[in-house]
């Protein structure tokens, strides 16, 4: 692998219960492991796990899950919840850099510089919004960034009409005001998906739990086979691929 090529894999959305039942009739601890443990994960640099790590209300045993599955992992891991997570629960399992009771952070490796913010409440707080504005002109070269929530609508009928990020126009606002960020990556609607506004390109990444048909006004599962992604961001150069 070049030198100076970074190699990130996102798994979101695993919908992780309390204890090792099924969830919806499918084995979601199973699945994160085929996302984990796949020939696609094996050389990367950083995992991140975008959000939804619990399936529905912060199940602590979700947590405690993930703590277990990771404590031997080579490599540094990046989180941060989702709708269905809780940061106050959370942070009783993970060191997380909470300010105002939102996980929001920049991570530096490899000279490379990711920033992470916390949509968990169906918005991106104000104070994130100042804080991106402040801290992302301070790099030099191009930045990614992290969050649960797409910041753009993505073609998805059921998710665009009932989930989508409240304060989209706000965001966007700001991200555009940054000549250094051109790809924002997250998950939140169980299907991937790769849309822009301006020059920003957003990249949806699938779920471990199940895709969720994009067709469809309502509910509809379209497969319980899990999905992920992997990220190469180069000089200058980004390949995102979908692997299920």
């Amino acid at each position: 692998m070049a030198a100076n090529l970074l190699k990130i894999g996102q798994i979101s959305d695993s919908h992780i219960g309390e204890n090792t039942e099924l969830v919806q009739g499918i084995d979601v601890r199973a699945n994160f492991f085929k996302a984990l443990k796949s020939e696609s994960m094996k050389d990367i640099d950083l995992l991140v796990l975008s959000g939804d790590l619990a399936n529905e209300d912060a199940e602590p045993g979700a947590y405690k899950f993930f703590v277990d599955s990771l404590k031997d992992y080579p490599v540094p891991v990046c989180i941060i919840p989702g709708n269905h997570d809780r940061i106050e629960v959370m942070q009783q399992y993970f060191d997380l850099e909470v300010h105002n009771g939102k996980c929001y952070y920049r991570y530096d490796i490899k000279g490379r510089s990711i920033f992470f913010i916390d949509s968990a409440c169906g918005e991106v707080s104000r104070d994130q919004l100042d804080w991106l504005k402040a801290e992302v002109p301070k790099v030099e070269g191009e930045v990614l960034l992290f969050m649960h929530h797409p910041p753009c609508f993505c073609d998805h009928k059921f998710m665009d009409l009932r989930y989508h990020l409240k304060n989209m126009v706000e965001v966007q606002e700001v991200l555009l005001g940054f000549k250094n960020l051109n790809h924002v990556f997250c998950g939140h609607y169980h299907h991937e998906f790769e849309k822009s506004f301006g020059h920003v390109v957003v990249h949806a990444a699938p779920s471990t739990q199940m895709q969720i048909d994009p067709d469809r006004p309502y509910f509809t599962l379209k497969s319980s086979e899990p999905g992920w992604c992997v990220i190469e961001w180069g000089d200058g150069t980004l390949k995102n691929t979908v692997h299920f």
